[in-house]
């Protein structure tokens, strides 16, 4: 495959994925089941329960493949079930399972692009000399297809730019004037990125990014939220875009959750924020503590799993919760993608 035709080829997968196919929440966590939800209702539409030996860890990711036809998960390794992770892969079709590469990072992950919950193939990344420099990042893919965005965070935030169109990397957006550790994530809307860059006492900037930039600057601060007296600052934030508003939220449920050491109260939700100025707007849901919060294929509804085990259905124009429902605990881990097939009642991946 020409270096020259990844654009067009991830556009005409995309394309694929939405033809014929159901768009489904995907829930994944400690019990080794991938739950299917309706986004509409919210309601179960069927589980696949994976037979991992006993004892082993959870399940630490959940992803579909671009065509629809493929879910992928984060799971114990085969020789280490207490360690995480493998890569999975489980056809919809015949619920057959198998390892398709191994930890995070290593080479056998080359050929594949994990963005905002699709894994595409690249193949083509291999004669083009980007896979060495987009390992260990997060990456996001622009809606068009067309760029590639990884966001690295080791010694210092940057964001690498590749054009797909043209197999070519173009540069490396580096933020100024960061002092000490920062950590970053990103999210496209339409046709700019954002990228954030956050540290541990509570400090916050936002970068609006276009493609065709040539540099990050400052950025603009962001206002201080989620404080608390006598707790540790926030660990790790996110950014999420939606409906043409672009909200940030702390992560909870993890290790480092820092409800764990405070004695006071830690303010849960997410604030939508304004870009240009870094104004605090609305806060959503305050008293909720996200494990995550995504949105949808159309980039007009969000959606979040909340350390208490709720999964929540958030209109991304106003912030209202619009549904809820309990899940239960131990559930970490959430995609929304488009699915070719969607198994029914509970069924069983067979290795």
């Amino acid at each position: 495959m020409s270096r020259m035709l990844i654009g067009t080829w991830l556009i005409v997968c995309s394309v694929l994925a939405g033809q014929g196919s159901k768009e489904v929440i995907l829930v994944t966590g400690s019990d080794g089941v991938v739950e299917m939800v309706d986004p509409a209702t919210l309601e179960t539409l069927g589980r696949i329960r994976l037979n991992f030996a006993h004892g082993a860890c959870g399940l630490n990711g959940v992803a579909a493949s671009s065509d629809g036809s493929i879910v992928y998960i984060e799971g114990p390794m085969p020789l280490q079930p207490n360690v995480c992770c493998s890569l999975y892969s489980i056809d919809l079709a015949t619920l057959k399972m198998r390892v398709v590469a191994s930890g995070p990072g290593s080479p056998s992950r080359d050929s594949l692009i994990f963005s905002d919950g699709l894994v595409y193939p690249a193949p083509a990344f291999k004669t083009s000399g980007m896979i060495s420099d987009i390992r260990n990042s997060q990456l996001l893919v622009s809606p068009d297809g067309r760029w590639l965005f990884a966001i690295r965070s080791y010694r210092r935030p940057a964001v690498a730019v590749y054009d797909l169109v043209r197999g070519q990397t173009v540069g490396e957006l580096t933020p100024v004037g960061l002092e000490g550790d920062w950590w970053p994530s990103g999210t496209w809307y339409g046709e700019r990125f954002y990228f954030h860059a956050s540290t541990s006492d509570g400090a916050s900037r936002v970068w609006t990014v276009l493609p065709g930039a040539k540099e990050l600057g400052e950025g603009v601060i962001v206002e201080r939220f989620g404080q608390s007296p006598g707790c540790a600052g926030p660990q790790s934030r996110r950014i999420v875009a939606a409906a043409g508003n672009i909200f940030i939220y702390e992560l909870f449920g993890f290790k480092g959750d820092r409800r764990i050491d405070c004695a006071g109260i830690v303010p849960g939700g997410a604030w939508m924020i304004d870009p240009q100025t870094g104004r605090l707007i609305t806060q959503v849901a305050p008293d909720v503590h996200f494990t995550s919060l995504i949105r949808d294929r159309a980039q007009s509804t969000l959606y979040a799993l909340a350390a208490s085990g709720a999964l929540l259905k958030i209109g991304a124009r106003d912030g209202q919760i619009l549904k809820s429902r309990t899940l239960g605990p131990g559930f970490l881990r959430l995609a929304v993608v488009p699915l070719r097939r969607v198994p029914t009642g509970d069924v069983e991946a067979m290795q």
